[in-house]
Order: structure tokens, then C-alpha cells, then sequence
């Protein structure tokens, strides 16, 4: 459960990432299952017509977000075609093995105990995990995830 604190920094920041100049091709929603959660339609700047919904969720805002890729038509996360294939992410596994991500912590513990992978606490979680999905989709991208 996120605490006053969190729900508060949460929502002033969705307003300020709304004016980040990258906003403008962004389709950003709150996702209403979870306090600390957004939906994000995104694509890359290579490929502008393969447009990703990704949901972004916090346990804890100071924590890595939990990152998952859904249907655009459907809203289902179990599709690796809903997946794009950048650095780190795996469609056919459903999870994003970077250590921005709570799905990349799980999976790699020791990552809390190096200097080049421990989550580094963000002053806005929000405009990271965002800006840095952006990055990954600009710079890394190579197709969508296969079946």
C-alpha cells in the first residue's frame, strides 16, 4: 500500500512528466488497478508505426518499477508480440532483465550488492522509468517480440 507520501509525489510528478517535451508521443493513463501505476503507449523514433502499451507499476516509488508490455486490442500481458525486442528485454520470457526494473531485481539478487546494478533511488521515479523505456525504444530497438 503506498503511503500518503508516495501518492503524493506520485501525482505531482504525472503532472510535470505530462510538459516533458518526449510527452508529446506518449499516450499516458493512470492505471487505475493499482495506486502507483500508468499505462504508457509508446513507439519508437526508427519505427513510428509499432506503437508498445506499457504498464509501469510501484510497490514502493522508491524501488524499481515492475515493467510489462500488453495487447494493444486486449490488455493481455501474456503476448510476446506485445513485447518489443530491445536490450535486456525478453518476449518470450515476458520480463525485462534490466536493472531499472523490479522483474530484473527478482530475477538477479546480487544486483543490490553492485555498484553497476543496484537501483540507484530516483528524486523522480516517474520521468526515469519513463524517459528510460523511451531511450531503450529509440536506441535499442530490433522488432517486436515472436510467438
Amino acid at each position: 500500500m503506498a503511503s500518503d507520501l508516495e501518492l503524493s509525489l506520485f501525482e505531482q510528478e504525472l503532472v510535470e512528466v505530462r510538459e516533458l517535451p518526449e510527452a508529446s508521443r506518449w499516450l499516458l493513463e493512470r492505471d487505475g488497478s493499482v495506486s502507483l501505476g500508468l499505462l504508457v503507449t509508446m513507439y519508437p523514433s526508427g519505427s513510428p508505426e509499432e506503437f508498445y502499451l506499457a504498464r509501469i507499476r510501484w510497490t514502493n516509488l522508491f524501488e524499481p518499477a515492475s515493467l510489462k508490455f500488453l495487447r494493444l486490442d486486449t490488455g493481455a500481458d501474456d503476448d510476446p508480440t506485445a513485447w518489443p525486442k530491445c536490450k535486456g528485454f525478453r518476449p518470450s520470457s515476458l520480463d525485462a532483465c534490466v536493472s531499472w526494473t523490479a522483474e530484473g531485481h527478482a530475477l538477479h539478487p546480487d544486483w543490490r550488492n553492485s555498484p553497476k546494478t543496484a537501483f540507484k533511488t530516483r528524486d523522480k521515479p516517474v520521468e526515469f522509468a519513463l524517459l528510460t523505456l523511451q531511450y531503450e525504444l529509440d536506441v535499442c530497438y530490433d522488432g517486436r517480440g515472436h510467438r
